[in-house]
C-alpha cells in the first residue's frame, strides 16, 4: 500500500514538473514574441525615416544608367517624334497608344523591336546602347497606323 502511495506522490510531482516547465516555455515565448514585436516597429521606424534616402540613392542609380523615354502615338504620329540618348545607357521606352491600335518598332534589326500596343494601353521595353554606334535610328509604325499610314520618329544616340 505504501509502495502505490509513493507511485501516486512521484505522478504528482512530475506532473507539477511538467506544468512548470509548460508555464516557463509560455513566459519566454511571450517575452520573445514582445522583444520581437518591438525591434520589428523598431525597424519599420527606421526603415520609414530611411526610405527617402533610399529613393535618392536608387534615382540617381536610375539616372546614371537608363534614359527614360515616354513616347506616345496620337493623331496619327508619334509625341515626340525625336529624342536623345547619350551612349552606353539602357533605354526604356514607355510607349502609349492614345487614340488607336498603334505599332512601334525600329527599321534597325539590331534593335529589333515591333510592338503592338492597343488604344489606351502603355507598353515599356528597353535596350543597351553600348553595343551601337553613335547616329540616328529610325522608329516607325508600319502595321497599325491610322489615317495617313505610316508613321516615322529619330531616336538619336551621341
Amino acid at each position: 500500500m505504501e509502495e502505490q502511495k509513493n507511485n501516486t506522490s512521484t505522478k504528482w510531482i512530475i506532473l507539477g514538473i511538467i506544468i512548470i516547465i509548460l508555464i516557463g516555455v509560455w513566459v519566454f515565448n511571450t517575452t520573445l514574441k514582445n522583444n520581437q514585436t518591438s525591434s520589428n516597429n523598431q525597424l519599420s521606424k527606421n526603415i520609414i525615416s530611411n526610405n527617402t534616402s533610399s529613393v535618392k540613392i536608387a534615382t540617381s542609380t536610375i539616372q546614371s544608367h537608363f534614359a527614360i523615354v515616354n513616347l506616345r502615338a496620337e493623331n496619327g504620329q508619334f509625341i515626340p517624334k525625336t529624342f536623345t540618348v547619350s551612349m552606353g545607357k539602357v533605354v526604356m521606352i514607355n510607349f502609349t497608344a492614345i487614340d488607336n491600335t498603334y505599332d512601334f518598332g525600329f527599321a534597325d534589326p539590331k534593335i529589333g523591336f515591333d510592338v503592338i500596343v492597343k488604344k489606351g494601353e502603355t507598353q515599356s521595353f528597353g535596350f543597351d546602347t553600348a553595343d551601337k554606334k553613335p547616329g540616328e535610328y529610325i522608329f516607325h509604325c508600319i502595321q497599325y497606323c491610322p489615317k495617313n499610314g505610316a508613321m516615322e520618329g529619330t531616336m538619336t544616340i551621341k
